[in-house]
């Protein structure tokens, strides 16, 4: 898998760069070309986690939320529902010079 990403830290914070390549039309989508971040919580306090993506269409951040947690035995997707619960617009707090 190619590295296709840049992790840093700056003071208390984890700086995640993801190179996002943009795929032609009909070209297919591989596993090192990832589309979202999938970001938890590991503590003793339940939290969900949260996927991150860029949709280029709105120019802006998709941020994602599960719905199910758990599945019969038998179910082989495993399909945890993720849902848009927020977008935040791409350089919306812009300060214009």
């Amino acid at each position: 898998m190619k590295d296709l990403t840049d992790l840093a830290f700056r003071k208390d914070t984890l700086i995640v760069d993801m190179w996002y390549p943009r795929l032609t039309s009909g070209q297919p989508r591989t596993p090192d070309h990832p589309v979202a971040v999938e970001v938890g919580l590991c503590d003793v306090r339940a939290a969900d986690s949260i996927r991150i993506e860029y949709d280029f269409a709105r120019d802006g951040y998709s941020i994602k939320q599960a719905s199910k947690f758990q599945w019969p035995c038998d179910d082989t997707v495993c399909d945890p529902d993720w849902q848009e619960v927020a977008f935040v617009q791409a350089w919306a707090r812009e300060v214009p010079p």
